[in-house]
């Protein structure tokens, strides 16, 4: 089904309202842990004029020791911010509801290399663009994943387009696969999609090539879905390929049908209550007949990622354009239902625009209601205070001074320059807490699992700074055999900003000897020399 280019415009626009409207910040600062890392790193592009991360060309794509961060969003922050002249943190508010409109057009356009029907392409674009996991990644937030999982549909789009155009296309395809390699590690969850389009372009090129091949269709769907099946049952039954997390596995030890539970309520949070439409849009798709390339392509690629799905950090964000797609194949059958003509295209509307609402009312408890009255201190943004004891440290600690924080607010008070031990590799190289010149590298081999779940390189003869943060928290300063007393020397710390929701042994002997500079009831800062 076509749509007037009217209605094409009306229904894209009010879309666009809907994703700002989502956008609008709720918050008085940015938003996310790891944004804040990306921010700082973005910062030092600024200061110094060049990513000081980098000390090894695996550094660009964060794959090596204290450079574990890609580079692509730091440099687009770093960029526009010295563009237009605005700080990062405004930056980031455009930069994010770019991305969220960003993602509309992508998911349209992979949609109608798909299925050439503007509801279908209407309705992935929504389901999508309107999912909790986009919108959480779209909020007043630098994480790298925002970029990758919003350039996938048009790196899917890029690829499915190379049948018709090899050349123009190719190319394309293998530039925006050279971008999301410097974007985040989700690359290696794209090696299953290039392969799943191989396969199905070589058999395609074998069918037009040798006639007498003819695979009974009823054949190959049993095929693909015994397939995604067995790739989905292998981590079940073997406990290999779960999630690496601490607190994910002490669910797995519980059992192999708690991770289902598990697995269920984490990317129903992210994916929305019409998860349950992407299981009847995958049954449908197996059991069509007449199945065009893309439909074959879209089948392999779920049975290629089935064994990832236990992995929910990760999978719960790469998943989304595959899952929109189901979802459409759905809506759009319920949109097209054959019910008696009279009736069919009110009953129809009623029905999809009623999920849809719902939808909406899903995505906006999560996005307005979810964290309202949040008791915990750790909150997800960036609090008043603490942005006030950041200027108050940009307006009255030189650059040339080192700091040293904790936890979760170490990221946040150090956003306007003066360099501070975060425990951030990346952070912490570029600001001089690392001496790259010290570092002695081991690589790990290809055929290791680790080479792919953690990094392909290793430092062998140093403690990170992770673990010299942790000790200096831990210990009393005023002890001069202390790892606190040689530590704060070492990194040549003169100040430390003290969180009062937290406490520790460090700022306790702190309290005792140390002149304290400013408090504002959440931060203090305190002279160490």
């Amino acid at each position: 089904m076509q749509f007037s280019l009217r209605t094409k415009v009306i229904l894209i626009g009010l879309l666009v309202i809907l994703g700002l409207i989502f956008r609008y910040p709720t918050t008085p600062h940015e938003i996310g842990r790891d944004s804040f890392a990306v921010h700082l790193m973005a910062n030092s592009i600024s200061e110094f004029g060049y990513a000081k991360w980098w000390i090894h060309p695996a550094s660009i794509i964060g794959s090596y020791p204290y450079s574990t961060s890609p580079s692509a969003v730091p440099f687009i922050l770093s960029g526009i911010s010295q563009c237009s002249g605005m700080d990062i943190e405004k930056v980031i508010l455009l930069y994010s509801m770019i991305l969220g409109i960003f993602s509309i057009f992508g998911a349209y356009l992979m949609a109608g290399v798909i299925w050439n029907n503007d509801i279908f392409k209407f309705l992935v674009a929504f389901v999508f663009s309107t999912s909790q996991g986009i919108i959480t990644f779209s909020t007043w937030t630098a994480h790298a994943r925002t970029l990758f999982v919003m350039s996938l549909p048009l790196f899917i789009y890029l690829l499915l387009k190379t049948r018709t155009f090899k050349v123009r296309f190719s190319i394309l395809t293998f530039i925006i696969l050279a971008l999301l390699l410097v974007t985040h590690h989700y690359i290696y969850f794209t090696i299953p999609v290039l392969i799943s389009f191989l396969i199905v372009a070589i058999f395609y090129k074998l069918g037009k090539h040798i006639k007498s091949i003819k695979i009974p269709e009823k054949l190959a769907n049993f095929a693909v879905f015994g397939n995604f099946l067995i790739m989905f049952s292998i981590p079940f039954f073997t406990r290999t390929m779960m999630e690496m997390d601490p607190a994910m596995m002490r669910v797995a030890e519980t059992g192999r049908y708690a991770w289902i539970f598990l697995m269920i309520e984490s990317y129903t949070r992210y994916i929305g209550i019409l998860i349950i439409l992407a299981i009847s849009g995958y049954i449908y798709l197996s059991l069509k007949c007449g199945k065009r390339f893309e439909e074959w392509f879209l089948l392999l690629c779920l049975a290629g990622l089935a064994q990832f799905l236990y992995i929910i950090t990760y999978m719960k964000w790469f998943i989304l354009p595959f899952v929109a797609l189901l979802v459409g194949i759905a809506l759009t059958n319920v949109a097209i239902a054959k019910i008696p003509a009279q009736n069919r295209k009110i009953a129809s509307s009623l029905i999809v625009i009623t999920i849809l609402l719902l939808s909406i009312c899903f995505s906006g408890y999560y996005q307005y209601l979810h964290f309202l009255n949040d008791p915990s201190p750790q909150k997800r943004y960036m609090e008043e205070r603490t942005y006030v004891g950041a200027l108050w440290i940009k307006d009255n600690i030189n650059k040339d001074k080192n700091m040293i924080t904790e936890g979760y607010i170490s990221n946040r008070i150090s956003i306007f320059g003066v360099p501070t031990l975060t425990a951030e590799g990346a952070v912490d190289l570029a600001y001089g807490f690392v001496d790259p010149d010290k570092l002695e590298v081991k690589q790990i081999s290809p055929f290791s699992i680790e080479f792919y779940f953690k990094d392909p390189y290793r430092a062998v003869n140093h403690s990170y700074t992770t673990s010299y943060l942790s000790r200096i928290l831990g210990s009393d300063i005023n002890n001069h055999h202390s790892w606190a007393y040689r530590l704060t020397s070492r990194f040549n710390l003169s100040y430390y900003a003290e969180n009062k929701d937290l406490n520790n042994r460090f700022s306790q002997s702190v309290r005792q000897t140390k002149d304290n500079l400013y408090d504002n009831g959440k931060i203090c800062i305190w002279l160490l020399k």
